[in-house]
């Protein structure tokens, strides 16, 4: 391909890692196929060359060839990955080894391609689907991160958080609160607000709670009110509350938390921890979007295989079912059978078309056991079934198996169990 094309910028840039200007040349075609026109195109031909040119430009997806002047197999993902971390990789290779395949996908590549079925619309869906992964991977570690990060100030911060369930039972009891009220976290989880957030008339029932913890119409945080409440001791203190509803992923009511603090503590915390919780619904939206994106591509996925099961394999089944028919007639008229053997070489070729066929489709497809019970018990249906093939009596020894995390275990990275 000898050096880089030049796009408009509004395409994104693809990197590919191929030193084979045949298969580079076919990719590159391929790509300007199905909607692809608009990417850039990157080739080098050395793993060197694309760690040079990831240290330069901005590439929205890598090509990589497992076969190269300077790496072979998943050592190439593994050292992209090692200085490239938040790039999505799809693995080319000239053979179609699952294990290659999962050992490529655990050193970091969101997708595996084998040459052999490479088309347009198999690598347009590889690109996406790569991207679309390390967004989400990206997006889950960022939120986890800040889940973690929102955890941890919670506990060690300075003022008392707390948080009920919709019915005014106490869920979250922080360290702060233990010290402002008087009460352990034992002694407060699971009992109403107005039990252990007492106001000084001492009414403990639904009418004191409803002042702070009630769900509110707006998702915001409420403004700081000055409130008297009592402690375990039956002394009083004087506090600052500001309340927030916590919203589940359908937009309903989860839970009401309420910050408590003395009115002499600085305001710093309480604006970081709204912040932090605004934050924080809006990765979850992103995520939200983005499963909705990764069930979009799979649905595409559903509807094209049916359509070439349906266009291609039942196109090659009428047209075995014609020439037998063709056959048979022939054959009752009484025409001699060496007079048959023109057609039936010619159905032979086509059922072979067909077998050829169906194969493919089957290669595209992802065995359904690795995916809903794991590798063990995907290994013990492939023997079931060589069993019932063969004839071979086969025996399993799955005690020293490798624990392989379902994430790498299965062919598609979340599907609709990420739900």
């Amino acid at each position: 391909l000898g050096g880089r094309q030049e796009a408009s910028q509004e395409g994104r840039r693809i990197l590919l890692v191929e030193d084979n200007p045949g298969d580079a040349g076919l990719i590159v075609e391929l790509m300007a196929q199905r909607h692809l026109s608009d990417e850039q195109v990157l080739q080098v031909p050395t793993l060197a060359a694309a760690l040079q040119t990831l240290k330069t430009q901005s590439v929205q997806a890598v090509l990589l060839d497992l076969h190269l002047p300077d790496g072979q197999g998943e050592a190439c993902v593994a050292r992209l990955r090692a200085e490239a971390a938040t790039v999505p990789i799809v693995a080319l290779t000239g053979s179609d080894d699952e294990a290659l395949a999962l050992r490529c996908i655990a050193a970091g590549a969101q997708d595996y391609l084998p040459k052999q079925d490479m088309r347009a619309s198999s690598l347009r869906r590889a690109i996406e689907l790569a991207i679309a992964r390390m967004q989400e991977l990206t997006e889950r570690q960022r939120a986890d991160a800040l889940q973690a990060r929102l955890a941890a100030i919670v506990e060690s911060s300075r003022d008392a958080i707390v948080s009920c369930s919709v019915d005014g039972h106490i869920t979250s009891w922080n360290h702060a609160a233990e010290q402002l009220f008087g009460y352990a976290r034992e002694q407060a989880l699971g009992r109403r607000v107005g039990e252990v957030i007492r106001p000084q008339d001492g009414t403990a029932g639904a009418a004191g709670e409803r002042r702070f913890f009630q769900p509110r119409l707006d998702a915001g945080p409420s403004g700081a009110e000055e409130v008297v409440r009592l402690r375990a001791d039956g002394t009083s203190v004087t506090l600052s509350v500001v309340t927030s509803t916590v919203r589940d992923e359908a937009g309903g009511t989860a839970a009401i938390a309420a910050i408590f603090r003395d009115v002499t503590e600085s305001r710093r915390r309480d604006d970081e921890l709204r912040h932090l919780l605004l934050e924080q619904t809006e990765r979850e939206r992103r995520m939200r979007a983005l499963t909705a994106r990764l069930n979009t591509l799979r649905e595409e996925e559903r509807t094209r295989i049916s359509r070439e099961v349906h266009d291609g394999l039942g196109q090659l089944l009428t047209g075995l079912k014609m020439d037998i028919r063709w056959m048979a007639r022939r054959l009752a008229a009484g025409a001699a059978p060496h007079t048959l053997q023109e057609r039936l070489a010619q159905t032979e070729e086509l059922l072979a078309e067909t077998i050829s066929t169906v194969q493919r489709i089957a290669v595209e497809l992802r065995p359904s056991a690795l995916d809903a019970l794991g590798l063990p018990a995907a290994i013990r249906d492939e023997a079931r079934r060589f069993e019932a093939r063969s004839g071979i009596q086969t025996r399993l020894d799955l005690d020293r198996a490798q624990h392989v995390e379902p994430s790498v275990a299965r062919s598609e990275e979340h599907t609709s169990e990420l739900q």
